[in-house]
């Protein structure tokens, strides 16, 4: 997502309506210069003492703002702003409205409040409705709105995705269980070994047998099937896929 286009800060360097104390001029020039030297503690101390001899001046508050807003004190940067926008509506100082506009809504902007900074912009439109700088905000910032509505459609997208392969997979189990279960149980060993035509029985040659012929019948029958059982499970072992070594 695109960064905001920020208007560098402005600082206003004319003091409020009528004749506004000296020391409220001298204080605020001193502060300019260390905002524009990006020492804003220091500045924001200049800005407060001036405010003790003229507190109405909304120049001073917008000022005061820009040094809060350097200080990462968002919360009280929108403060001042407001109350420098209000104080400039009173004085009828369009100019000071505009800026006063503009700091706050690229500073709502920047907390992720589009709709608050949308609004704000178009506030400031009011003012100077060809400014270049407020209308690049609002399409950047309708921008990052759309791309974070796509975003979560497809996160939406994805989880119904993940749903519906749950849903498969728990009715393969079903249907896996359904099944009869004379269809999943595994063929007898000695069946498979009968049904075998390596297996050949020695044929009965005889009405009676002696007990000695009796034990070499049956010590042939387990040679073979010992025999036949070998080479079985050596077939089912040669069938296996071999394990990974690493």
């Amino acid at each position: 997502m695109k960064k905001l286009f920020i208007l560098a800060p402005l600082v206003f360097v004319g003091c409020g309506p009528g004749r506004p104390h000296l020391k409220t001029l001298e204080l605020n020039r001193e502060g300019n210069k260390q905002v524009q030297a990006q020492a804003y503690g220091p500045a924001m101390d200049k800005y407060l003492e001036a405010l003790r001899f003229d507190p109405f001046v909304g120049q001073l508050h917008l000022n005061l703002g820009l040094s809060f807003e350097g200080l990462q004190q968002a919360e009280k940067a929108l403060q001042s702003y407001q109350e420098a926008e209000n104080l400039a509506l009173k004085e009828e100082k369009l100019e000071l409205v505009f800026m006063a506009r503009f700091n706050r809504a690229q500073l709502l902007g920047k907390a992720k409040k589009v709709d608050e900074a949308l609004a704000v912009y178009q506030k400031a439109l009011e003012i100077i409705p060809s400014s270049n700088e407020v209308k690049t905000n609002i399409e950047l910032l309708t921008q990052s709105q759309q791309g974070q509505g796509g975003e979560n459609k497809q996160d939406q997208q994805n989880q119904q995705g993940d749903q519906n392969q749950q849903q498969q997979q728990n009715q393969d189990g079903k249907d896996q269980k359904d099944k009869d279960p004379k269809d999943q149980e595994p063929k007898d060993d000695k069946k498979q070994v009968q049904q075998s035509p390596k297996y050949k029985p020695r044929p009965f040659q005889g009405k009676e047998l002696s007990e000695a012929d009796v034990k070499k019948i049956l010590g042939e029958l387990k040679q073979q099937e010992e025999k036949i059982r070998a080479e079985y499970n050596r077939k089912e072992v040669k069938e296996q896929p071999r394990d990974k070594d690493w």
